[in-house]
């Protein structure tokens, strides 16, 4: 895989990969209609979230949550527990690939049975090669991956 040097050539790359992981997995049905600029689309994927700190992703950190919906440029996420870190690594984990990404949080609201929704704008896909402890990951994610 190779790095990418230019930020809109990032940007086009991860639109492109959110265009089709969407178009690979099947919509729920939408029971709010939403009048934004950029459209949501409601898909339910288990992902693994890591905070990421001044020194890259802590993976030791690392949680499952699972998505509501995904957009152009972000995710609003399901957990648990509080996201407590402003930058983290994901993994949207399906059968057909996956990416590691690097976003932004952007807001947390607390949902009923003590739930929080997270909404995160995506801002790159990192390359394995940048961590290396993602390239150990990236192993155990692609066996999850073929089970």
């Amino acid at each position: 895989m190779m790095v990418i040097a230019n930020s809109q050539d990032q940007k086009i790359e991860l639109q492109n990969y959110l265009q089709r992981l969407t178009d690979a997995t099947d919509p729920q049905p939408a029971n709010i209609v939403e009048l934004r600029i950029e459209e949501r689309l409601s898909r339910t994927l288990p992902t693994l979230v890591a905070p990421w700190g001044e020194n890259g992703p802590a993976i030791d950190q690392a949680m499952f949550v699972v998505t509501k919906n995904l957009s152009a440029t972000g995710v609003s996420l399901i957990s648990q527990t509080g996201i407590e870190t402003e930058n983290l690594l994901m993994v949207l984990l399906n059968q057909s690939e996956f990416r590691f990404l690097k976003g932004l949080v952007r807001y947390r609201r607390p949902i009923d049975g003590g739930f929080v929704q997270v909404g995160v704008e995506l801002e790159r896909i990192v390359d394995p090669c940048e961590f290396p402890k993602l390239l150990q990951l990236a192993k155990l994610i692609a066996r999850l991956n073929r089970s």
